[in-house]
């Protein structure tokens, strides 16, 4: 049996995807043949060894499930490898994310969303590990989809998988401190996606910066000491349920984490309080919330005092909310405060 030669054309449009993490080149591309717009992952041949040029796109097709990317084809030339995926015009989680902070509910959805498609590729034996915002895109009907199996492994007959590179931000602790991985490495990254979503994509960066973690060594020591990231912070609106769900998938200890992801979901699936507050980050009017008859405002005067009203969408007559009015004493104090206010007011 001979071989046949064939060749795919494609014409590059623009890079796309933002460099968290970047191992690779992916840019939007009109397949030449299809006539259809596709993503295109370009890896080199140099940093693979020929068994593995094809080994993420068979991990990908091995793995369909309406909660994971398709691949359209894979293929190569002298140089590189590229992977032909669906394109998804909604963009990442991490790009949604960035211009405007997730509603709980939004949070609750992509992240059971998530917890579906990693639950599918554990049963088959398969470890991501590389589980973050910009790995998560949404599809045309709002779904979250996980993409780039680049890292991923499988797993031996113990559970256990070789993979010692990771995102250096999303490194479990007990990497540092054992050879192998396991499906408490997903585990743990994915609480930290949830933990990002809730705080703001870039609360990871503004950690490093307010903690002074100015080196790899100083990162790996605050991770596994459990001191990165700040588990003490969350947004007032984030519910106590949603943050205990979130600090069990980060415990330091791999013992006290959930053992699997159906336990995880089971846990999200009854989070109910806040689910429609917007954070807006507007110092003056963080918080704000509609249903069909009112719109709900809360806001911070100059001096750091709570002040709640409520709009008719009919009427347009805006009420003061007196016992969510509150004088506060320090920032702290509004803080905790604000917690209330948007729990009360559930």
């Amino acid at each position: 049996m001979t071989d046949t030669i064939s060749f795919i054309k494609f014409t590059k449009i623009r890079d796309i995807g933002n460099q968290e993490g970047k191992n690779s080149n992916v840019f939007l591309a009109i397949d030449d043949q299809l006539g259809d717009e596709l993503v295109i992952k370009q890896m080199e041949k140099e940093k693979f060894n020929s068994d593995e040029y094809f080994s993420e796109s068979k991990m990908i097709y091995a793995s369909k499930h309406p909660n994971i990317v398709d691949i359209q084809y894979a293929s190569q030339d002298t140089e590189n490898i590229y992977l032909a995926m669906p394109h998804y015009d909604k963009g990442s989680l991490n790009n949604l994310a960035t211009g405007r902070l997730l509603t709980v509910r939004e949070i609750v959805m992509y992240s059971l969303d998530l917890l579906s498609a990693v639950s599918y590729i554990h049963s088959k034996g398969l470890l991501h590990l590389d589980i973050k915002p910009t790995n998560i895109l949404i599809d045309v009907s709002g779904k979250a989809v996980l993409t780039d199996f680049g890292l991923s492994r499988y797993m031996d007959e113990n559970g256990i998988a070789d993979q010692p590179t990771s995102y250096s931000l999303h490194r479990e602790p007990e990497c540092y401190l054992q050879i192998g991985r396991t499906n408490q490495s997903d585990i743990y990254q994915i609480g930290l996606t949830i933990y990002r979503l809730c705080n703001g994509v870039e609360v990871l960066n503004q950690q490093l910066i307010s903690m002074e973690i100015g080196t790899m060594d100083k990162l790996a020591e605050s991770i596994k000491n459990g001191e990165f990231p700040d588990r003490t912070f969350f947004l007032p609106h984030v519910p106590k349920k949603l943050q205990k769900v979130i600090l069990k998938a980060l415990e330091v200890d791999p013992k006290k984490r959930y053992d699997n992801t159906i336990s995880m979901m089971n846990d999200l699936s009854v989070i109910d309080d806040n689910l429609d507050w917007i954070y807006t980050g507007v110092a003056g009017n963080p918080y704000t919330k509609s249903n069909n008859s009112y719109q709900y405002d809360v806001f911070v005067t100059l001096n750091n005092d709570i002040e709640c009203y409520k709009t008719n969408l009919i009427s347009n007559k805006k009420t003061k909310i007196s016992k969510c009015s509150i004088k506060c004493i320090n920032e702290n104090d509004l803080f905790k405060n604000l917690s209330a206010v948007v729990g009360g007011l559930n």
